[in-house]
């Protein structure tokens, strides 16, 4: 099996490169032909092992498969070209137009001898046909050219669009978000007005943690009025936001004096176990004094005062004394300086307050 794939193999090699001797030399091909043809008819009879014919059966695919195929196509070229040598002189117009449907080249180099100036004039109409073709490719090429660009412009074009639709969309989210906000913050407002007057301190008196929560709640009215700052209210909702922040500061101006009095009775009951007390007193109860024995020291009153400065400073106390007994004539005490308590703003790090407009 693989000796017949080799056999098929060298025939079709033989064959392809005998035509294509013969179409570039029908001479030299007539001769390729003659030597295919008789060399395997020998072989038929007498093998010759030295040109690969030494079987009688490959030796007849060569003769038949390609010697005789070569043959004859070289005879039909000689016939041919006989034909057209004849014709040449018989009939040269004859013999042009047969050249022209079958060698373009042969057809030009034959009419230049034949006929000069319809070779021109063929030659003129060829260049002519070249530039209308070469005009077609380039107005073809301009023409997609210019499709590709309205492409990309319309591409572009719809990109933008897109994206300001994206853009309006996003818009029109955040309006609707931020007037959603407003909304709710205004509401907030009414709450907090509506509440707020009914808010007592009497509640938040009766221990330190009271106390505390009553700052907590100061504390957070405040954050309600800074909010308001970032936020795009209209005339009445800024004006809503005014009567809050008035009616805060009357609030707290009520809220802290009661909670420092307050904050006197209940530092003395924290302080009663360990045989100390504390009050409040002055304009406004903004001086609160402690008693303790271990007051005696100033580093127990430094450390006590640093570990509550920050809450007596919320309270917005201007003055701390500490003594080691009650009638003590001297003393040691810190001097503060709070905001009013009218003052609205925010309790920030290192005990510093920022006042809000």
């Amino acid at each position: 099996m693989k000796a017949f794939f080799k056999g098929v193999g060298i025939i079709l090699g033989l064959l392809i490169a005998g035509m294509i001797v013969t179409a570039v030399s029908p001479q030299a091909g007539m001769a390729v032909a003659a030597a295919l043809v008789i060399a395997p008819i020998i072989a038929l009879f007498k093998p010759i092992p030295s040109v690969g014919l030494n079987h009688r059966g490959f030796s007849a695919a060569v003769l038949f498969f390609v010697g005789l195929p070569i043959a004859l196509g070289v005879m039909g070229m000689n016939e041919q070209s006989s034909k057209l040598a004849a014709l040449k002189q018989s009939d040269p117009a004859a013999y042009l137009a047969e050249l022209k449907t079958t060698d373009q080249t042969k057809y030009l180099a034959e009419l230049a001898v034949i006929d000069p100036e319809r070779h021109k004039a063929e030659l003129a109409r060829i260049a002519e046909d070249e530039a209308k073709r070469v005009a077609d490719l380039q107005a073809a090429a301009d023409a997609k050219k210019a499709a590709d660009e309205a492409a990309a412009q319309a591409r572009a074009e719809q990109d933008a669009a897109a994206a300001q639709t994206r853009l309006a969309e996003e818009a029109a989210r955040k309006a609707e978000a931020a007037k959603s906000e407003v909304d709710q913050y205004l509401e907030q407002l009414d709450r907090e007005l509506a509440s707020m007057p009914g808010v007592s301190a009497s509640k938040y008196t009766g221990t330190v943690d009271e106390i505390n929560i009553g700052l907590i709640l100061i504390g957070t009215w405040n954050l309600v009025y800074e909010k308001g700052a970032s936020l795009s209210l209209d005339p009445d909702g800024q004006k809503k936001r005014q009567r809050f922040k008035e009616m805060l500061k009357r609030k707290q101006a009520e809220m802290f004096p009661v909670l420092r009095d307050a904050y006197g009775p209940a530092m003395r009951t924290q302080l009663w176990e360990a045989d100390g007390s504390a009050r409040t007193f002055g304009a406004g109860y903004r001086t609160v004094e402690f008693v303790s024995a271990a007051f005696a020291a100033n580093a127990n009153i430094k450390k006590i005062h640093t570990q509550i400065q920050e809450q007596l400073l919320m309270l917005r106390f201007s003055r701390a004394q500490y003594k080691w007994f009650a009638q003590a004539s001297e003393f040691s005490y810190y001097t503060m300086e709070p905001p009013k308590d009218t003052d609205l703003g925010k309790w920030e790090a290192g005990g510093r307050f920022r006042v809000m407009n």
